[in-house]
C-alpha cells in the first residue's frame, strides 16, 4: 500500500482520558483506498473503511464525509502529515494558525490585491515562483494587520530579518499609509477569535491537505499514462492545474520511483526552437543552473518578454534543467564506475 495520507486524531471521552484513531488514504495497483481505525470501548480495534475503488472523485467524496462525520463526533487532529511527529500544536503553531485565520476573514481586499500584484511583478524580475516570495497566505496576513513598520512586519509569521531584508521596504510602501483598526502586538487575536469556528477552519484545512496529497497521487498517475501515450505535459499541467514547478517535481519523484521520464521530457522539448535550446544549454553550461532568470536574460537580452510568454519559456527551461542534471548525474556516475574498474 502506498499511503498517501496519514493522520491521528484523538477525542476526549472522559475527565483525562481520550480516545485515539488514525486515518490514512492511500493506493495500491490502481485502487484507491481510504480507511479509519481506532479502539472501540472494549478495547477491540475497528476497521472502518470508507472507500475502496478506482474513482479519484468518489474518493474525495468519501473522504469529506467522513473526517466531517468523524470531527462533529469530537475527533481532533493531532498529526498534521506523513512525517510531522509532533501531537498537538504547540502555542506557537497554533498562534501561526489564529493569525491566518483572521488574516483569511479580515484582509483588506484592496490591499491584498496591491500585495500579489507587487509580488507578481517581483516574482517576474526574479525568475522565481511568486509563492517562494509570499504565500497567499502571509500576503492575507499583511492585509489584515497593515503593519507600518519593519519591527511590525517581522510580527507576521514567515517575514523573517532575510525576506524582510530583501521585500520590507516594498510591502510596508503599500501598507504604511493604510487605515487600520487594530494594533500591534498581536497577541489580542485569540481573545477576539470565536474557537469553534476556528476548530472547524482547522478541520477544514485537515480536508484540503487530504485532498492535496490525493490530487497529486492521482497527477503522478495521469503523468505516466500521458507520456506512455506520447501527451502533451503542457496540455496534462493546465487539466491538473499544476504549475510547472509542481510538475517538474512530479517527474523527478517518478524518476527517483524508478520510472524514465526523459522520453516524455524530449517530447516536450522537441517543440522548442533548436537555436533556443543549444543557446540555453551553453548558457547553463556557462551560468550555472540554479536559477533561471540570468538565462532568460541570456537568452532575449534588454527585451525580455512579456509575463505571459517569460512563463512558457520558463516552463520550458525548467525541463530542460531537469534533462542536463540527470544527464550530469549518468556521466558521472559512468566515470566513477570507470574509475572503479581501473
Amino acid at each position: 500500500m502506498n499511503v498517501i495520507y496519514l493522520t491521528t486524531l484523538e477525542k476526549q471521552v472522559e475527565e483525562g482520558k481520550v480516545k485515539q484513531a488514525q486515518f490514512y488514504a492511500g493506493e495500491k495497483t490502481g485502487i484507491w483506498q481510504a480507511m479509519w481505525n481506532e479502539v472501540n470501548d472494549n478495547g477491540k480495534p475497528v476497521q472502518d473503511i470508507w472507500y475502496e475503488g478506482i474513482s479519484w472523485e468518489e474518493l474525495v467524496g468519501a473522504i469529506k464525509r467522513g473526517l466531517q462525520l468523524k470531527l462533529a463526533e469530537g475527533f481532533k487532529p493531532m498529526l498534521r502529515g506523513i512525517g510531522e511527529e509532533q501531537a498537538g500544536l504547540s502555542a506557537k503553531a497554533e498562534m501561526t494558525q489564529l493569525l491566518q485565520y483572521y488574516g483569511e476573514l479580515h484582509a483588506d481586499e484592496a490591499v491584498y490585491e496591491e500585495l500579489r500584484a507587487w509580488r507578481r511583478e517581483q516574482s517576474f524580475k526574479e525568475g522565481r515562483s511568486p509563492f517562494i516570495l509570499a504565500s497567499n497566505r502571509m500576503l492575507q496576513m499583511i492585509a489584515a494587520f497593515c503593519p507600518q513598520t519593519l519591527e511590525e512586519l517581522l510580527h507576521i509569521p514567515g517575514f523573517g530579518q532575510n525576506r524582510a531584508s530583501k521585500y520590507g521596504g516594498d510591502v510596508l510602501r503599500i501598507t504604511r499609509d493604510k487605515q487600520r483598526h487594530t494594533d500591534f502586538p498581536l497577541d489580542w487575536v485569540a481573545a477576539v477569535t470565536d474557537r469553534a469556528q476556528f476548530e472547524a477552519w482547522m478541520n477544514r484545512q485537515l480536508e484540503r491537505r487530504v485532498q492535496k496529497e490525493a490530487a497529486r497521487q492521482s497527477g503522478k498517475r495521469r503523468l505516466l499514462e500521458a507520456m506512455a501515450d506520447g501527451g502533451s505535459l503542457a496540455q496534462l499541467r493546465t487539466e491538473l492545474s499544476f504549475t510547472s514547478r509542481e510538475l517538474v517535481a512530479l517527474l523527478e519523484e517518478l524518476e527517483r520511483d524508478g520510472y524514465d521520464v526523459l522520453a516524455g521530457i524530449e517530447s516536450e522539448l522537441a517543440k522548442v526552437p533548436s537555436e533556443q535550446l543549444a543557446e540555453a544549454e551553453r548558457l547553463f553550461a556557462e551560468m550555472g543552473d540554479r536559477y533561471l532568470k540570468p538565462i532568460l536574460q541570456g537568452l532575449y537580452g534588454e527585451q525580455l518578454p512579456d509575463a505571459q510568454t517569460a512563463d512558457g519559456v520558463y516552463e520550458w527551461l525548467r525541463l530542460l534543467r531537469f534533462k542536463t542534471r540527470k544527464q550530469k548525474e549518468e556521466a558521472a556516475k559512468e566515470r566513477d564506475g570507470g574509475q572503479k574498474a581501473g
